[in-house]
């Protein structure tokens, strides 16, 4: 009996298999649809041949609806509420195009997608439908939660930035570039399921509102990590102001400030070095001068107060014509890694 039962239900026809049924019942003012059509392959499992007019019908309901998101995108008669929203979205495009942009695949919550096989034959249907009404509370769903996480975003990088931490801020923000994304095209997407859609639903001032503090937040951040260096250098009683330059430098593709008092900087770092002889060695009539330099390198977080590293590294230089000369050698060396050292304690 119960054999017969489940030949029964897998050849009860759909009302969506005849193009007529499925016109009346899936109408186009009320539904989007996708159907696909296909045979059982030789060999192939019936299962797995449903699977797959399953997976073309989905492919064929996102186009259409993408589609029609384009349509209406592209139309020169747009409403009210889509100028509303692509004018938000013009006002981050600089912003947004200066970092990576994450692609957005249409993601339709609620969408229904069915298969049937014909019992008479090796033909098998797919047929994905969502009411538009369905649709659209899925939408606004989606909108609401997607700025509910740009907010929270927003809200945690402010208090990043308080504490000092805006090198971190400056990277969590990015988080909210694809949310943006997804909440433009959830409010396209309402709109084309309902044109009846106005700003309240759209939630539109709500997101000018981020955009526009997304907008300060970055451009704060961009180069908005503030350093006082004091660095003193010293050649044999001579100032070499060679090794603070070299340090800015290395230091600015971070994104740095460089600010002449401690009181507005993010981070204080303090650098003392000072070169030292070490030994002259003579083979034949060539002579051989060697020095180091000895740095002390000392790294505050200004918010906090609290020093966050301090540590003494010396390198050794060596040259044909003086100990100064050997002691510009150890300074070139000693650079760079005093940059890496404030470079990775100012990111971690």
């Amino acid at each position: 009996m119960l054999s017969a039962l489940s030949l029964t239900a897998v050849a009860q026809k759909p009302n969506w298999v005849d193009d007529a049924s499925r016109a009346t019942n899936y109408t186009k003012n009320s539904y989007f649809t996708g159907i696909a059509y296909g045979e059982v392959r030789s060999g192939e499992a019936v299962g797995a041949a449903m699977e797959r007019v399953k997976t073309a019908a989905r492919v064929e309901a996102l186009s259409t609806i993408r589609i029609h998101v384009q349509n209406e995108t592209e139309s020169n008669t747009h409403s009210e509420s889509v100028e509303s929203i692509d004018e938000w979205s013009e006002s981050i495009r600089e912003t947004f195009d200066s970092k990576t942009k994450t692609k957005v695949d249409l993601d339709i919550p609620g969408l229904q997608v069915e298969a049937w096989k014909n019992p008479n034959s090796n033909e098998v249907i797919g047929f994905a439908y969502i009411k538009k009404s369905t649709l659209s509370r899925q939408m606004v769903k989606q909108i609401t939660a997607g700025l509910t996480r740009i907010e929270t975003i927003l809200d945690n990088a402010d208090q990043q930035i308080a504490q000092g931490q805006k090198m971190e801020a400056r990277n969590a923000i990015n988080n909210a570039i694809p949310l943006f994304q997804q909440v433009e095209q959830a409010q396209h997407i309402l709109i084309v399921a309902d044109p009846t859609s106005d700003a309240e639903s759209l939630q539109l001032a709500e997101t000018k509102q981020l955009a526009q503090r997304f907008i300060r937040m970055s451009a704060s951040l961009k180069n908005g990590i503030n350093i006082y260096l004091d660095c003193k250098a010293d050649l044999f009683g001579s100032n070499y102001p060679t090794l603070k330059s070299e340090i800015q430098g290395a230091l600015s593709p971070m994104g740095c400030t460089f600010v002449r008092s401690a009181a507005e900087a993010d981070w204080i770092i303090t650098v003392f070095a000072k070169a030292r002889e070490y030994n002259k060695s003579d083979f034949g009539s060539v002579s051989s001068y060697f020095a180091y330099v000895d740095a002390n390198i000392a790294i505050d977080k200004n918010a906090t107060s609290q020093r966050i590293y301090e540590d003494a590294i010396s390198m050794k230089g060596g040259h044909t014509h003086n100990f100064e000369q050997a002691a510009r050698d150890a300074y070139k060396q000693i650079s760079p890694k005093i940059s890496k050292i404030i470079n990775e304690q100012i990111q971690q």
